[in-house]
Formats: C-alpha cells, structure tokens, sequence
C-alpha cells in the first residue's frame, strides 16, 4: 500500500511552532520573526520529506541507537533548563499553579484559594483539577514538580515503540518534538499542559491497544474516563473523540444512560473534599478550578467545535481516523478560541498580553505527531 502522508497534521505542527516563533522573537529579539518563522517550516518540511525519502535505507536497530541517543540528549537538555532556569523569573505560572498547590495541600490550607508566583490578579489561582494535582505529587515529593517532564518524555517514548513495535515511527515522532520551538518552550517554563495531554494520548493507544471496549471493560472504561475528567476539560476532548463510536453502538441503552452517569459520579469524588473543604464559608463556590478552566472560552466556539466533533467522530471509522479527528477538532478549538480574543485585543495584545495562551495549540501534539510517524509505516491502516 502506498504512503499517505497527513499534510493537515503536519501544517498543525508548523502553524505551531510558526507562532512561537513570531510571538516570542518579537517580544525579546530584534531579528525579523516572520523570515525566522519561514525559515523554520521551509528547514522542517525538508528534513521531514528528506526523512521519508531516507528512511528504509536504515535498518530497524540503526533507528533504536538514534532514537535512545536522541532521548538521552533531550533528558540532558531538559535537565539543564531546570537547573538554570529559575521558575520564579518566568511569567507563566504552569508550575506554581501546581507546586504551590500541593504546598497549600499538605499544610492544611485550601489549596484552590492560593496564588501562583505571577503577580496577583483575579486569574492567579491554581487550575488544574484535583486527580492531575495527585498525578503529580510524587515529583513534587522529589523536590520540584519539573522532574514530571522526564516522566511524560519517557513515558510517550516507551508507550509508542510498544504500540507500533518501530523504532522508525518512534524516532520520527520525537525527532519533530525536539525540533518544536513549543515543546522547549514547555520545558523552559516548566508548564505541564502537554504532559496532561501526552498522558491521555498514551492512555488512548493503552486502551487501543489492550482492546479495552464497552463490551469487555464498561465499569474500567468509567472509572478511567471519570479520571480523566479530573485532570483538566481540555483532557476530555480527545478520549471522548475516540470512545464516541464504539459508545454509541452499545446495545443497551441503560449503559448509554449509565456511561456519562458514571463517569461524572467518579470526576466529581475528586472535588468533594473541596466542595466541603469549608463549610461555613463553602469556599469552594468563591473560587474553585472551573472559574480558571472556562474563563477564556466562548459559548459559540464550544457549540461548533462540539457538532462538528460530533459529526467528524462518527465518521472515523479506523483508529488512525480517529487521532486525526482528535488533532485537527483540538487544533480547531483552540484556534476559534483565540481567534475570537484576538478580534477583541488586536495584533498588540496577541503578541504582549499573556491572556493570549498559544501553548494551548500543543495540546494537539501529540495525535499530530503520531498520524505523521504511523505514516511511515508501510500499510498504514486508513
């Protein structure tokens, strides 16, 4: 069969990193971002139709050697920018929002009511929910809640070569990750919004995997969606994506009913030490993690972005299909998003309020990445 490569995956990816690119070169570099940006997609569009060209000419363990090679340099690198960055001197609270939560946590106090390290306003509050906070306290046991960055890089490394059984696969997905001026932007600020998502990609290609259906796994599949649920609302978009096909062709429909039932009972134990943390001023309702997750979206962005997730999920009939859809309704969403707050603030305020959040189009990384590595497989299942 022959290679089909996903050239909308792979224009996600770009458009991407082009951002970056402009946004932040134009704050802090005197060098012309739109030619820096250029330069970039044509340098990464070469070496990547040079790579589908080159690549068979490689054996599978010439691929193993580069692949750990190039995950053993990425720790290195990673592990020098929390060493000399201080995240203190960032002005993206990512890491507070969870450190300082998790310090608030274990000292008693409610640790939705503290603020980041970015300088007070009404949006400086912890937002992640809380199973994703949990997720994250055996790095904040070790010192620094940044160590979680060498977790969710080695852990999409290992999940991917065991699902595709290819290193060629592997090293293409990574080899674009850590070429991505988004993904060490991530790193740089310590953020965890693309490890949240890598965790639920990784959990996609488990389930995918292990052939963990409705039929054979209900009250697994409602515990674990219920978990997703509670990391962030971002994570719900992709999982609810995949599951939506095989969801709606269950037989019965007291399951139909009982899913979403059930899944919403399991997120909402998360809250309730929250929820009654404190109840003579019941706290939780002043200020809770929704108020900072639903603050920049749109009513009218979510509705379209919902009918046509809908729509395009039904239609996906292979796994592959599915992780486009996922990648491209993502994508879309957050840029129907900022598209609307950008015809609010103008050119002045996407490149210099922080309210503008670009990171969010890395939540789609992964499924990019993925549709663009698997495409290197020969017999691809479309």
């Amino acid at each position: 069969m022959k290679t089909k490569h996903p050239f909308a995956e792979l224009g996600i990816f770009l458009f991407t990193n082009f951002l970056f690119i402009f946004k932040y070169l134009s704050r802090y570099s005197a060098s012309s971002p739109l030619l820096s940006g250029l330069v970039y997609i044509v340098f990464v569009l070469g070496l990547f139709f040079l790579f589908t060209r080159l690549r068979n000419r490689f054996s599978e363990q010439t691929f193993k050697v580069l692949s750990w090679i190039m995950i053993a340099g990425a720790f290195f690198a990673i592990g020098l920018a929390l060493w000399k960055i201080d995240p203190l001197s960032v002005r993206v609270d990512r890491w507070s929002a969870t450190s300082y939560f998790l310090d608030a946590l274990f000292d008693g106090r409610y640790p939705y009511g503290v603020h980041t390290h970015v300088p007070p306003t009404t949006h400086s509050y912890p937002s992640p929910f809380p199973f994703w906070q949990y997720v994250n306290i055996p790095f904040w046991l070790m010192g620094d809640v940044g160590y979680g960055l060498f977790f969710f890089l080695l852990l999409p490394f290992l999940t991917i070569k065991w699902f595709t059984n290819s290193y060629k696969s592997t090293f293409l997905f990574f080899l674009l990750l850590f070429l991505s001026p988004a993904y060490w932007w991530e790193v740089a600020v310590r953020s965890d919004g693309l490890s949240n998502a890598t965790l639920i990609f990784c959990l996609i290609l488990y389930l995918e995997k292990k052939h963990i259906t409705f039929s054979t796994h209900f009250w697994t599949l409602v515990l674990l969606c219920g978990c997703v649920a509670a990391t962030r609302l971002s994570a719900v978009i992709p999982l609810a994506l995949y599951l939506l096909l095989p969801y709606t062709r269950q037989s019965s429909v007291g399951r139909l009913i009982l899913f979403p039932i059930g899944v919403l009972l399991v997120a909402g134990c998360f809250f309730l030490p929250y929820i009654f943390w404190d109840t003579e001023t019941w706290i939780f309702f002043s200020r809770n993690p929704f108020m900072e997750q639903m603050r920049q979206g749109n009513s009218l962005v979510t509705l379209t972005i919902l009918l046509l997730g809908i729509g395009l999920a039904l239609r996906s009939k292979t796994f592959m299909q599915r992780i486009r859809t996922i990648s491209w309704i993502v994508f879309l969403f957050i840029l129907l998003t900022q598209i609307v707050r950008f015809a609010g603030d103008g050119i002045p305020g996407f490149l210099f309020n922080d309210d503008c959040d670009i990171s969010y189009f890395t939540l789609a990384f992964p499924y990019c990445l993925f549709s663009l590595s698997a495409s290197m497989r020969n017999g691809e299942d479309e």
